[in-house]
């Protein structure tokens, strides 16, 4: 601290001793006082936030953000180092409400951003570096500011730590320490090195949260002992440092989920296995950007809404939380592990992240860098077909600038495949209709659905398959739901019969007689970032 913050800082405590010395105001009358002495002091050494978040105040002298709330650390030690005022003290409480009531009714209502923030207008990508100061990128140079340049400014997690950025680092760590180590699945729709790839994609975008309203879930799906707790929490710790940890639902409690994905750039839940009622529909509303409402802090009556704004990842061995919600596969980015038959030591590969923080951070901000140049002379995609279109539209832009827009377009392709499975994974229909499509009279007969609800069942019992639907018209209902996926695999055609008030279906597995598909060999990298830097 400097000789002239000590000074002025002795200056606002004595004025401050003086209120709380004078006889002859009362005990209310003092702590209003020295509310009013606080808030003038505040606002000449920052600037107060009215977001959606709730109330902040931006320090100019930190370069840091506080949150106006009982409880919050870093605002308690601000006031006692500047103003005298421990947190302990009957009337702390009486001067937060004062700088509350000053971020309401004049706080700025511009947004403070966790970790990353693309502004669209200036083409430019900012990240924080979690010590009041942020790297901004764009497409040119990589230069180290105090946060709240060009009116960004960052909220940072006290628990985040800090990381040096190492120009021109040596390419390929980041893919052989969080990336290649990963044990997924050769055995499943999409290759190990499609995985691979498109882990990469959503770990770029999660730094341009302003090209994905709608965030497309990762879900690393597959037996235990895959790595999969150890997948995401390498990537945690890479983004925040050794202390950053994967999160757990609780049944009963879904104000923890929502506290978490309404406040956290980036969340990672462990081993999501069970049903959980209240969890399908958050992680949709989550998926889509929706936002969540929650009571008041301190009030017992008072609803106040909170946007999702938030990347999620998370892992499990069976898809049964995802059930009676058909639209959760295709918003979810998922990735099959298998079985790790030689084990290495968690606490080795996690030093080895943390060893190498600074080296990794750097590569990825290289990258990052590649993918901003490009956006600037990119022109704008097409629409996409594919339902998570944020995501898509990214993944194409970076498949451009890899050299490889084709093969991300196929493994895209593979992926819709592989969201179908997970509809599948615990429904009949599937089963049996491949069955009954045996029959080669049965490819393009129109049936209607009691017709066909009758032959399932059969097949279903002669299968020795559990079969739920008891009516026509049930069977109806759940098609209905299937069709996307259905179309996946079959020609599909559906014809309503309004005066009998049923469907008619007739089914034909898809001829697929297109040439070998092609597939990146290897994960791809920006290329040729280091001429402009």
């Amino acid at each position: 601290m400097t000789n002239r913050k000590r000074k002025k800082n002795e200056s606002t405590v004595a004025n401050i001793d003086r209120i709380r010395n004078n006889g002859n105001l009362k005990s209310f009358e003092q702590w209003r006082k020295i509310g009013e002495a606080v808030r003038k002091d505040m606002n000449g050494r920052g600037v107060f936030f009215n977001t959606p978040q709730g109330y902040f105040l931006f320090d100019d002298d930190l370069r840091r953000a506080f949150p106006l709330v009982k409880g919050s650390i870093g605002l308690a030690a601000l006031m006692e180092e500047r103003h005298g005022i421990n947190a302990s003290e009957k009337g702390f409480q009486s001067v937060l409400s004062t700088l509350q009531s000053e971020a309401y009714l004049r706080g700025d209502k511009g947004e403070l951003h966790r970790l990353a923030y693309y502004c669209r207008a200036t083409q430019r990508l900012f990240v924080s570096r979690f010590d009041g100061s942020l790297y901004r990128l764009d497409g040119t140079s990589i230069k180290c500011l105090p946060n709240g340049t060009d009116g960004v400014f960052f909220f940072d997690n006290p628990n985040w730590e800090p990381y040096n950025y190492r120009p021109k680092v040596p390419r390929g760590q980041l893919d052989r320490r969080l990336i290649e180590p990963i044990n997924f699945a050769d055995d499943c729709g999409l290759s190990v090195v499609d995985q691979r790839v498109l882990l990469k994609l959503w770990l770029l975008a999660v730094f341009f949260p302003s090209l994905h309203p709608t965030k497309i879930l990762l879900m690393l799906l597959g037996e235990r002992g895959g790595g999969k707790s150890l997948a995401l929490r390498r990537i945690v710790r890479l983004i925040f440092g050794p202390k950053a940890e994967l999160y757990s639902l609780e049944r009963h409690k879904p104000d923890g989920f929502v506290a978490a994905v309404t406040s956290e750039p980036l969340v990672m839940f462990d081993n999501v296995d069970e049903r959980i009622s209240w969890l399908p529909d958050a992680l949709a509303r989550l998926a889509t950007g929706t936002e969540f409402p929650r009571r008041q802090l301190y009030t017992t009556n008072e609803m106040v809404s909170f946007k999702g704004d938030c990347w999620l990842g998370l892992n499990a061995r069976t898809t049964k939380f995802m059930e009676n919600r058909d639209d959760l596969p295709d918003r979810t980015l998922v990735l099959r592990t298998k079985r790790i038959e030689n084990f290495v030591g968690e606490s080795q590969l996690l030093a080895e992240v943390a060893q190498h923080r600074d080296e990794l951070w750097s590569e990825l901000l290289d990258e990052l860098q590649a993918i901003v140049r490009h956006l600037k002379q990119a022109r704008e995609l097409v629409p996409v077909r594919f339902r998570m279109a944020d995501f898509a539209s990214f993944a194409l832009q970076v498949g451009a600038l890899w050299g490889c827009s084709q093969e991300v377009e196929v493994i895209f392709a593979k992926l819709e495949r592989e969201q179908s499975e997970l509809v599948f994974e615990e429904e009949p229909i599937l089963q049996v209709l491949e069955l009954w499509l045996e029959k080669p009279e049965n490819r393009g007969r129109e049936v209607d659905s009691t017709t066909l609800q009758k032959e399932f069942s059969s097949l279903a019992w002669q299968n020795c398959i559990a079969w739920p639907y008891v009516s026509g018209r049930s069977l109806a209902q759940r098609l209905s739901h299937l069709l996307p996926n259905l179309r996946q695999r079959f020609e599909v055609e559906v014809r309503e019969d309004a005066s009998a008030h049923r469907n008619h279906y007739s089914f034909c597995p898809i001829d697929d007689g297109s040439e070998p598909e092609r597939e990146p060999q290897t994960i791809p990298s920006a290329a040729g970032f280091d001429d402009a830097d």
